[in-house]
């Protein structure tokens, strides 16, 4: 569930949903004159620096946490990028930068950070749960690339307790951010029981199976 906050300047409007944030920091360390967590009150001051250089912090939020929207327009500052990608995070979410879908709904900040250990609350998307104990380290033991025809949006579909289909071309990177293949369609684990993360091995379905037999 969206908890979005919005925060005026004089020429733009920064929009925080403060769902999506997993603390990255890459925006308080990238313009911390605008966003100021040690700051009583509003954290965020769209007025403290060139609103072209606060677009750009709030574009590169890996979770989507942030926009930037342009007064005068009504329109966001930041546009699809020109390669969908999908990085590994170690012991930690996909981050994905692309024109998507998930679900059948938009992705307007074209970036999100979805689960891999299986114990978010606000799935598919990440809310820390990681930190309690998940540990892989983000590389890609089994290389799996899929040449289905190629479309211009990635669709993301969910599947309870299951895999995330990915729909779409796109380049798969490690948590070093090395290109380890480029595809257009794949099943990436989401529960964080596969031996072959960060694809999916079918592991959902026998814990399932597991759990119900107990």
């Amino acid at each position: 569930m969206s908890r979005m906050h919005h925060y005026e300047g004089e020429s733009i409007i920064v929009e925080f949903d403060l769902s999506r944030c997993i603390h990255t920091g890459d925006c308080t360390r990238g313009l911390p004159e605008v966003f100021d967590t040690h700051r009583r009150g509003r954290w965020v001051h769209p007025d403290a620096a060139d609103a072209a250089e606060v677009a750009r912090i709030c574009a590169a939020c890996p979770t989507g946490a942030l926009r930037c929207i342009d007064k005068a327009e009504g329109e966001l500052m930041h546009a699809p990028p020109a390669q969908h990608s999908i990085q590994i995070v170690a012991d930690g979410p996909l981050y994905v930068h692309a024109d998507m879908y998930i679900d059948d709904r938009p992705e307007t900040a074209y970036r999100v950070a979805l689960c891999r250990c299986g114990k978010s609350r606000l799935m598919p998307f990440c809310d820390e749960s990681h930190r309690e104990g998940f540990r892989n380290a983000g590389k890609v033991p089994l290389v799996m690339p899929d040449q289905a025809p190629a479309a211009d949006i990635l669709c993301i579909t969910t599947h309870a307790h299951g895999p995330l289909t990915i729909e779409g071309t796109f380049t798969l990177l490690d948590s070093e951010a090395h290109t380890v293949c480029q595809s257009n369609r794949a099943s990436l684990c989401s529960c964080g029981k596969s031996n072959i993360k960060p694809y999916c091995d079918g592991s959902h379905a026998l814990n399932d199976n597991r759990s119900e037999s107990i």
